[in-house]
């Protein structure tokens, strides 16, 4: 190998850690051509995952490889957000033994075909519902992960609590699970959570998030601006067969209802 492939060869290694999915895009746009590629799968010092995607030897691309992968080598519009966020980051503790049995991630960029080539220790669950008028600047968190000093891309706690809302079904189980989420929503940001409901189109999930604010009654809760807020017209059937809280026009849970409204 030529002096130019050598230096091609360790500037690889030092662009990219092992353990992280490589699409062939970032190999492409750096220079590293198919052939290239080819020599280096057949010398060992790539691994073909998939089609189209690769990764240095040495360590098992775990999820979070992937979306280090799509994140920084893809440059793709996609976080890691709702449960999956809020687990990470000490939220909620609805971890599996062997870590994260569901990753959800949220986005509107296409994913590549190769996502679901990458064998991971986990279920992808992709979300494309847009929950904001824009992408507020506000609400986003980096999530250290055991790759050098990489972090990923997440949701922050307003954000993420927001995301599980907007996915809450009409069983009272479904919203009593995002019920017992919230409750661990003591130390949220005034400020985050404002421009996050003012800029929020899903009026169910601000419904939810003002009624489970006062529900339980947090101090950051009086700092929320209720009347900057667009909450929509008309009912919204949450809960099937709950009764109907008057103040955010919303059916909950009977066990919720006391003192409500």
């Amino acid at each position: 190998m030529g002096m130019r492939k050598d230096e091609k060869l360790n500037q690889l290694q030092r662009l990219i850690p092992e353990g992280v999915a490589v699409p062939s895009t970032w190999l492409s746009a750096n220079g590293y051509t198919p052939q290239l590629v080819r020599k280096y799968v057949q010398g060992g010092w790539l691994k073909a995952l998939g089609s189209r995607v690769y990764a240095r030897p040495g360590e098992v691309v775990s999820w979070e490889g992937v979306m280090l992968g799509l994140q920084r080598l893809g440059l793709l519009q996609l976080h890691v957000g709702g449960v999956t966020s809020l687990n990470r980051q000490g939220f909620a503790h609805y971890l599996s033994l062997g870590g994260e049995a569901t990753v959800h991630v949220w986005g509107q960029d296409r994913l590549p075909s190769w996502v679901e080539q990458v064998s991971v220790d986990a279920q992808w669950v992709f979300h494309r519902r847009r929950l904001f008028t824009h992408d507020p600047e506000e609400g986003w968190a980096a999530l250290p992960t055991k790759v050098r000093d990489w972090t990923l891309q997440a949701s922050a706690p307003e954000r993420a609590i927001l995301e599980v809302l907007s996915e809450v079904g009409d069983t009272s189980s479904s919203f009593s699970f995002a019920a017992e989420l919230f409750e661990g929503m003591t130390t949220l940001r005034p400020a985050v959570v404002n421009a996050l409901l003012q800029s929020c189109v899903h009026n169910k999930a601000k419904r939810l998030f003002l009624f489970l604010a006062g529900h339980y009654g947090y101090p950051w809760a009086k700092r929320v601006d209720v009347d900057a807020i667009d909450l929509g017209r008309g009912k919204r059937l949450v809960t099937r067969g709950g009764k109907l809280d008057r103040r955010y026009q919303i059916t909950v849970p009977e066990a919720f209802h006391a003192g409500s409204g």
